[in-house]
């Protein structure tokens, strides 16, 4: 890592309180920092206060606690090491295979060697190591590290990350570091409509070996020209979206020398977790009507497929990838695939592809994503595993002659190695089927930066990531993984203040910049450090991404007011009425409320909403830091934006209509009062009772729908959408056999994305009533109902486990509740009066 000042965590087991601490932290076994006994129950956020840490430092450190009655816990210890802080400490080179690319070709994956000897007893040995595209890399034969997709996603205009490795165990006397570097984001297909070259042709790397010996003595073996290259190996061909090609005859001849090329940007750290192989699906399989053989692997992910076969030399094998069956039972691409041009395309057909014009683009068009692999067989036994193409599926279909057995092919989930921190179980199963779905979506896009889906576009859309955030943070450990967006936020932004629609960057600037002042899609730059301090207690979030939060915050108030004059002069709160732009909308609602957005409809309710919510936000996290002038104009136009609502939207005006994310909107931003409050409530009830209970919303609205049910009296009614199975619904899908959440509730469109199940926040924290109320601190109010006999939830917060478990019994509901050390709650219960617990296991009775 490259954080100079970390920061420092633990959990305190057995004990009551945490009365005091010590932290002390050692440098080569001398002692450079010791806080001594520290009076305090703090446990989160602890900043390293010690002398300035330097490249390839290893620190380690122990945390030593007392307990209520003072007695001394023993140490417990842990380590981690500094990277390469300064440019520096980087001796090597930019390499890149020696040719010269050219328009409308792909390359096969290019292949270094650097041969070397050792002649000392070795005590420690890191490789450090990154690339313009993917790489990965074997010393001795040995893969290096476990990091998938390295380098990660970046906009390498701005940023490039690189790993650090320790090979120490895999050097040798005689040595050969080989490694292989695709085309990966940096030149392959990307997006939507799968443009190539985007940041580049020449795909280029960087790695530094360097071994310290047992008598002291340092030696660095350096990417240069020295190293080997010829891309004549196995991988003919790769593309993160489209596929690999692959020859297993081939081995490359390292007949050329590597070419030296330049690159501005430093390297730096993301310290974020890696990219891993995850779990691993075998599958079962299945012949079509049309008699075509195809796999189910039972589960739609994110990730690779591996095989084993034995075929003759030259025999092929092909496999297509997909999410889907279509109504006849054969396998389809038909839900995420889309046409380009087959030669790379200029601004006038990405103007025709944006519009759905495709069909008027002359010559030759080509499947984009293809997400294929096509394997040329050696005559031994073959084991193929993807390396640098990731897919999104479930099925497999199968093109060979070659003899094959289920048991041969291997689905393996390829994500973000976050730790999994919350669980929800209850009496019906669809339900927990809906909860995992949302589980697998989650994973299937969180490869390093939160995509929307893994097929089609693969893109981090900014609104799906600020919508789901609640809900991530219940499921998993998203901290560090959401803190490293948001540099990906402050990379992009523009200077009027606004980001594209998708961070990072891809291409395609006419309709992802165009989009990227979109209320719901840009406010994520508030709305994300917002809910992330909140969330995990870290104030330091809203501190180091404050400037890219102010310049949207002011792109916002210099873009108030409505389009139309007349209208304008009407409406005595212009100044803090939002509508300028081009805006989204709601966004995927069900099909009956559904409008195009190339119909340039004005979304002036949803955007004055928006205002005064990203307002509301940016006026507290002002405060919070000493920013009390801004905080000022932030509660104005905060205050202002709510008073225009209330007066073009809510003032003498009727709610007699089914567009349920109208009515959600006022509920879940606090924009109605009173009496008006529960006007809008009723009508809301009204609305999903018209709909049989069946789900209006579209992608902004959907998260808040539950809690703006029960938050204004109508648990029971959110119960009644939650459990209902007739379409547009959650169990709709589950029904319909899904395992991940679609994209829209139709189920034409992608059946991966992340975004609607944001509704779950509402299993952890209302019916399993867990909420994290401030440091230490936890507030549980379950609220059972429904069909449901019983509710287990746990959460493993940045303080400890908190479980609540709930059973429906002959005379009314028992509760239990287990508290973690060093925190206490507050147990809110129906008609009765708060009661303040610390940590330990309690037992409760309730109607």
């Amino acid at each position: 890592m490259d954080n100079i000042q970390p920061r420092f965590y633990w959990k305190c087991e057995n004990g009551i309180t945490q009365t005091a601490y010590r932290i002390s932290a050692k440098k080569a076994d001398e002692i450079i920092w010791d806080t001594g006994k520290v009076q305090s129950s703090r446990m989160t956020h602890t900043p390293y206060e010690g002398p300035p840490l330097k490249s390839r430092d290893h620190i380690a450190w122990s945390v030593t606690l007392w307990d209520e009655q003072d007695r001394k816990g023993e140490a417990v210890a842990s380590w981690f090491e500094m990277g390469l802080l300064d440019e520096s400490d980087w001796e090597a080179h930019w390499i890149s295979g020696n040719y010269t690319p050219r328009k409308n070709e792909r390359y096969p994956v290019d292949c270094f060697n650097r041969t070397f000897q050792l002649h000392k007893d070795i005590k420690k040995a890191r490789l450090y190591m990154t690339a313009c595209g993917l790489y990965e890399a074997t010393i001795n034969g040995q893969r290096v590290g476990n990091f998938e997709l390295a380098p990660g996603c970046t906009d390498y205009r701005h940023r490039i990350q690189y790993q650090s490795y320790d090979v120490t165990d895999l050097l040798e006397r005689d040595n050969a570091l080989e490694i292989q570097l695709a085309d990966g984001w940096y030149r392959g297909s990307i997006g939507c409509f799968g443009p190539t070259n985007v940041f580049g042709r020449q795909t280029k790397l960087l790695c530094q070996l360097e071994v310290e010996f047992e008598d002291g003595t340092h030696e660095k073996i350096i990417s240069d020209e020295s190293f080997s290259w010829s891309n004549d190996g196995a991988i003919r061909f790769a593309d993160l979206k489209d596929g690999e090609m692959v020859d297993a005859s081939f081995t490359p001849s390292y007949q050329s020398t590597a070419a030296l090329v330049k690159e501005e940007l430093f390297p730096t750290a993301s310290n974020n977790v890696d990219i891993k192989q995850q779990e691993h699906f075998t599958p079962k399989l299945i012949v079509t009507p049309s008699g075509k053989k195809v796999l189910d692997f039972g589960q739609n992910i994110a990730g690779f497929l591996s095989f084993r076969i034995k075929g003759d030399k030259g025999q092929r094998i092909k496999l297509r990838l997909g999410e889907i069956l279509d109504e006849d039972g054969e396998f389809t691409q038909k839900n995420f695939q889309k046409l380009k041009p087959a030669k790379e395309f200029g601004t006038v057909k990405k103007l025709l592809l944006i519009t759905g014009n495709e069909s008027k683009i002359p010559g030759e068009m080509a499947a984009t994503p293809k997400q294929e692999i096509e394997y040329v067989c050696s005559g031994g036994e073959d084991e193929y595993r993807t390396r640098f193409a990731i897919f999104g599926f479930r099925y497999a279909e199968v093109e060979t002659d070659i003899h094959i057995e289920p048991a041969q092919f291997t689905a393996i989930a390829v994500y973000s190695d976050m730790e999994a921190t919350g669980e929800f179980s209850c009496s019906n199963e669809k339900v927990n089927r809906f909860l995992e779905n949302t589980r697998w979506s989650m994973k299937g896009n969180f490869a390093d930066i939160p995509t929307d889906c893994p097929t089609r576009e693969r893109l981090g859309w900014t609104g799906d990531g600020q919508v789901f955030f609640h809900t991530a943070a219940f499921l998993m450990n998203i901290a560090p993984f959401y803190r490293k967006w948001m540099h990906d936020f402050a990379d992009g932004q523009f200077k009027n203040g606004k980001n594209a629609a998708v961070i990072p960057y891809v291409g395609m600037d006419m309709v992802y910049n165009n989009t990227g002042g979109s209320v719901g899609w840009a406010d994520a730059i508030v709305l994300i450090p917002y809910r992330f301090w909140k969330w995990y207690g870290d104030k330091d979030i809203i501190e180091t991404f404050y400037p890219q939060m102010a310049r949207y915050a002011q792109f916002m108030i210099k873009n108030t007011g409505m389009k139309n004059k007349k209208l304008a002069k009407n409406n005595p709160y212009d100044q803090y009425t939002y509508e300028k732009g081009f805006h989204l909308g709601e966004w995927l609602e069900p099909e009956e409320f559904r409008s195009s957005p190339r119909e340039r409809t004005l979304h002036t309710e949803i955007c004055t909403a928006y205002l005064h919510e990203t307002m509301k936000c940016m006026a507290e996290i002002a405060g919070a830091i000493g920013k009390e002038q801004d905080a000022a104009v932030y509660g104005e136009y905060a205050k202002g934006a709510k008073e225009a609502y209330e007066w073009l939207f809510l003032k003498d005006k009727s709610f007699d209509t089914n567009r349920q994310a109208v009515l959600v909107r006022p509920l879940a931003f606090g924009l109605a009062e009173d009496e008006k409050r529960q006007e809008i409530a009723t009508a809301l009830v009204s609305a999903v009772k018209n709909r049989d209970y069946r789900v209006g919303t579209g992608f902004l609205s959907t998260p808040f729908l539950l809690t703006a049910l029960s938050k204004n009296g109508h648990t029971d009614i959110a119960y009644k959408m939650l459990e209902n199975e007739k379409s547009p619904s959650w169990l709709a899908e589950v029904n319909a056999g899904a395992t991940t959440v679609w994209e829209d509730w139709e189920g034409k469109e992608s059946h991966n994305h992340y975004s609607p199940g944001a509704v779950c926040e509402w299993l952890f924290n209302t019916v399993g009533g867990i909420t994290v109320a401030g440091e230490n601190h936890f507030r549980i109010e379950p609220q059972p109902g429904g069909t449901l006999t019983y509710a287990n939830t746990q959460y493993n917060s940045l303080y400890g486990m908190v479980e609540t478990r709930w059973e429906k019994t002959a005379v009314g509901y028992h509760l239990e509740v287990k508290i973690p050390s060093n925190t206490s709650a507050e147990i809110q219960l129906p008609n009765r009066k708060p009661e303040k617990v610390e940590t330990g296991t309690y037992h409760y009775t309730f109607q």
